[in-house]
Order: C-alpha cells, then structure tokens, then sequence
C-alpha cells in the first residue's frame, strides 16, 4: 500500500477549482510534421504514444491520480493509477486541411476550457494534425496541482530530445503500480494526525514563549495581508465573474529585440515584458468600443516568482513559487518612463509579505480540514490584482520530438472569477512566446491586446 501526501501549494489548485474555472496550465507547441508522419503521410500516433510511455518514468507523477480522504478530513494524496491508459492521455484530433491560425486558436480555446478528469492522473496530450503548412501541433493540459511554470517546462523537457537523431532510450523494467491505502485507512491515518496536533501545538506554544519574534512576525504579515486585501485596486472590465468558456490567443518577440531595450535601460527581461503589457493595456483599454471614460492609475498584476533552486530543475514538480504585486503606470504616455518605473519597482520588491500572510491564513485552515477548500477560496479570491502575468525561462536552445524540431511553443495559464485576464510568456530559442487568456464573453477582443504587445515592443525600441 503506497501513498503521497500532497503538499498544502499543491492542494491550492485543487481547492479553488470549480466547474467554470479548471484550474490545469498548458501550452501549444507546432512541430515540423515530416518525422511525425509515416509514408501514407498521417500521424504515427500509436509511435508518439509509445515514445511517451517510455519516458513516464522520468516523470513519476504522471502515472499517479488524486484520492481524496473521506469526508474531506485531510488534504488529498497521490497514489499510482492501476488502470493507467496512455490511449486515454494521448490523443490525435484533426482541424479541416488546411487549418489556419484562428482555427487553430479556437481549438486550443475549446480544450483548454474542459476541466481534466480527477479519476485519473491529471494530464492530456493532443496531438493535432491537418494545419496549414505540414505543422503537427501539440495541446499539452497538465493540472497546476502537479507544478508551476518552470515544473511543467522540466515535465515538457523529459519527453523531448537536444538533438533530432538521438541514442535510443535506455530499457527500463516494466512499470508496477503500487497498491493503493484504501479510503478507511487514509481516513484512520488522518484522523490519527489530526489528534497529534494539539500536542504539536502546545510544542509551538513553548517555542513561542522562547523565542516570541517568529509569532509576531507571522502575526505581523497577516495582519498586513488582511489590509492589502481590505485595498482592493480600480477593476478593469475583466474583472468579473468567468464563464466556462475561453478565448486564447498568441503572439511572439524576438529576444533580440529584448536584449536591445536591455542595453538601453539596464532592466530585466521580465521588467521589458510588464512594461510592453502596461503599454498594450493602455492602447488596448483606450481603443475598445466600450473605453472606460478615464484609465484607472494603474492596473495591479499579479507576477509569480520562482522560489526552485538549480538543483531542483528536473527533480521534483509541485509549486515552489511566491509572488509580487507590481502596479502597471498604464496612464503614463512615454514608453521609457514605463519601463524605469516598473524597474524601480521590481528592484525594490524582495516578495510580498502578503504572500507569508496569506499563507498562514491557509496553514491554520489546514487544522481544520473540513474548512480548508472553503477558506482556500475565499484567500485567492481576495488577492488584490487585475491581472496575472508570468514570465517563465525555457530552453535557450533547439528541441525535436522524435526527430520533429520544435518551431514554436505558447503558454496556457487559466483564469479565476474576478480574475478573466492571464498573459503568460515563455522563452525558447531566443524568442518570447506569449499566450493570452480570457473569458470568451468578456474579453471578445482579446486579439487586440496580442497585436498591441508586439506593437509596444517597438515602441520600446523606438523610445
């Protein structure tokens, strides 16, 4: 009997999802079709998914499914799949030939808008054919359960090769799942931990008389994370409840272009990017039909940062990230004054303590587990931010799949109520991929913003 404890970040994305809001990151990748086809010219699906199987060891998680406690007295756990089917996660869908981008975008929209299956380990692939070009696309969905960004660029890693002919996979011995704990015994054991904790909360409590500054800085940035979430910022219009659907769209910046508003302003990539989305914001905002009368101050994104050491890359997934609240000075009309204005602030924010705060708000709803999902939900609801954007390093250099090489790669990040705005880059091979999502009712011109972050790139440039 065998059984992994999810860690409380993991169980997170697992709390706050709800019909309307899957809560699975993805991207879209396009390959060369050539080695991806075989002499009548269609996918040799039965080969991909037989190369992806041999690399799942490399990647344990993904043979593994969720199991709840009963009765929602615990977090959940991980436990191996018996019935594990790779027909099931990888799949093949077609587009009419020859399929264009926007029909290739609506498809990418449609997929990721259906919530993953938690019967089964929490991942699909979809291999995609008939676009325009002799492009085989790839729609990968994987639960934000099992990692960030940078986890699922490392899971993304394991399947694809550095060279396009590369030495054959060393045999590995046939996977056995492990039996599963059964549900009484998971419900025993975790009632078991729950007793413990009065004991571990009187050692907390001797600790603390001995040595009270810990207590009072954790009460400290609770105390300071209620009241950033008492100030919430001016909403923008997709700041309002979701749908169930999604309109995802892309664009693409070569990193030189970033390297040249580098030298100029001695700024970070990710500074270069939140300046070229404040920018787009402001045109996109001032530009729609339905433009407010004035532009709020500035709109509050939401930007994650990595806490996963280099040693960490390839090891494990699960989340290891924080977060900073950076304020987009959408109403200033210079470029430059943008992106120095951005940089002072990213320079000067460390992490926000109301990541801390926020996390020992959910640390003493985990005492209490039948009331962990409810104040889950509450917490990231109340984040004060219009936005997320994220920014996620990918490799440098060329990819292939089975000898296909890799020509683009967009990210796909998910969206919350009061949350319908999620831009989302990813580097590879020295170009910046952006995915953008929204909810497909509200954000109908979101095709607008793509094209206005392309155009504020050369603005930057030209300032």
């Amino acid at each position: 009997m065998a059984h992994e404890l999810m860690t409380a970040a993991d169980a997170v994305f697992l709390r706050i999802e709800t019909p309307h809001e899957p809560q699975h990151v993805g991207s879209l990748s396009l390959f060369v079709g050539d080695a991806l086809r075989d002499d009548e010219g269609a996918i040799r699906l039965d080969e991909l998914q037989a190369h992806v199987n041999r690399r799942l060891h490399r990647v344990p998680r993904l043979r593994q499914r969720v199991m709840e406690v009963p009765f929602g007295q615990g977090r959940p756990v991980w436990v191996d799949d018996v019935e594990f089917d790779i027909d099931y996660h990888v799949r093949l869908t077609s587009l009419p030939q020859p399929g264009g981008d926007a029909q290739l975008l609506d498809l990418m929209s449609r997929v990721q808008a259906i919530a993953l299956d938690r019967a089964r380990p929490l991942w699909e692939m979809w291999f995609v054919d008939g676009i325009a070009g002799d492009r085989v696309g790839l729609i990968i969905k994987t639960h934000h359960a099992l990692g960030d960004g940078i986890a699922n660029v490392d899971l993304a890693l394991a399947l694809v090769d550095l060279e396009p002919d590369p030495d054959p996979d060393a045999p590995v011995p046939a996977w056995q799942p492990r039996p599963a704990t059964s549900s009484r015994d998971l419900l025993a054991e975790s009632l078991v931990d729950q007793a413990r904790r009065p004991l571990s909360l009187a050692r907390a409590a001797v600790d603390a008389v001995r040595d009270p500054q810990p207590v009072i800085d954790s009460a400290t940035s609770v105390i300071r994370t209620i009241r950033e979430f008492i100030a919430k910022p001016s909403p923008a219009p997709w700041n309002r409840d979701v749908g169930a659907q999604r309109r995802w769209v892309s664009t693409r910046v070569p990193l030189e272009t970033v390297r040249v508003i580098r030298g100029e302003h001695d700024a970070t990539i990710n500074d270069v990017v939140l300046a070229a989305c404040s920018g787009a914001l402001r045109r996109f905002l001032t530009e729609r039909v339905d433009a407010p009368p004035s532009l709020p101050e500035s709109l509050k994104a939401m930007v994650p940062v990595s806490l996963r050491t280099d040693d960490e890359h390839g090891e494990t997934l699960g989340n290891r990230i924080s977060l900073i609240l950076v304020d987009l000075p959408i109403t200033e009309p210079d470029p430059a004054v943008r992106l120095e204005r951005i940089h002072t602030q990213t320079r000067e924010l460390k992490g926000s303590d109301m990541v801390g705060g926020a996390q020992t708000i959910l640390d003493i709803a985990d005492t209490i587990p039948p009331l962990a999902p409810a104040v889950t939900r509450f917490v990231s609801r109340q984040i004060p931010m219009n936005l997320v954007v994220t920014n996620v390093p990918g490799p440098p250099i060329p990819l292939y799949l089975r000898g296909a090489p890799l020509i683009e790669t967009y990210p796909y990040v998910e969206v919350l109520d009061n949350e319908g705005l999620t831009i989302a880059v990813v580097s590879y091979d020295d170009t910046l991929f952006f995915g953008i999502t929204g909810d497909r009712d509200v954000m109908h011109d979101i095709a607008d913003l793509a094209t206005a972050i392309a155009a504020e790139f050369d603005e930057l440039v030209e300032s």
